[in-house]
């Protein structure tokens, strides 16, 4: 599969576990803790093995000012997730302080989806040859296994 198939795979699959995150009741602490964990974990491997693959390659591979304006704008997103994940981190994870965190970080990252799908999916496609995105799936998958994630 090539790596915009795998980074749509992933986005499915985050999309899953906040559906089912959303789904789980009031009195489920420690499964909504475990769950929350998978979610920000997965988050944090796959934003950071997407920048390494494929965002600074398409950085590299153009000067064009609006196309450039997109990728910070989605790197910024990153970022922006990675706060929110510090911040949740380091917060009790059965106050609603928490709940009120998760569900802005859930709400930025399928924001942030969408528009990935949208543009960054289409101007790799124009950008990058198909053998390309293809040998840029192994790449991603092996960075993600490569990443740290916070305990």
């Amino acid at each position: 599969m090539d790596i915009l198939g795998l980074i749509k795979r992933d986005h499915d699959e985050v999309k899953a576990l906040f559906k089912e995150f959303e789904g789980l009741g009031p009195n489920a602490h420690v499964t909504r803790a475990k769950l929350a964990k998978k979610i920000m974990d997965s988050l944090v491997k796959h934003d950071e093995a997407e920048e390494q693959t494929l965002y600074d390659l398409l950085k590299e591979r153009t000067e064009e000012t609006d196309e450039r304006v997109k990728l910070f704008e989605a790197y910024t997103e990153h970022e922006m997730a990675s706060a929110l994940i510090k911040s949740l981190h380091e917060t009790d994870g059965e106050s609603e302080e928490f709940l009120g965190k998760f569900s802005a970080l859930q709400e930025a990252v399928e924001h942030h989806i969408k528009d990935e799908e949208g543009y960054v999916h289409k101007f790799a496609r124009e950008v990058l040859e198909k053998d390309e995105l293809e040998q840029l799936g192994p790449e991603f998958e092996s960075a993600k296994k490569q990443i740290a994630v916070p305990n």
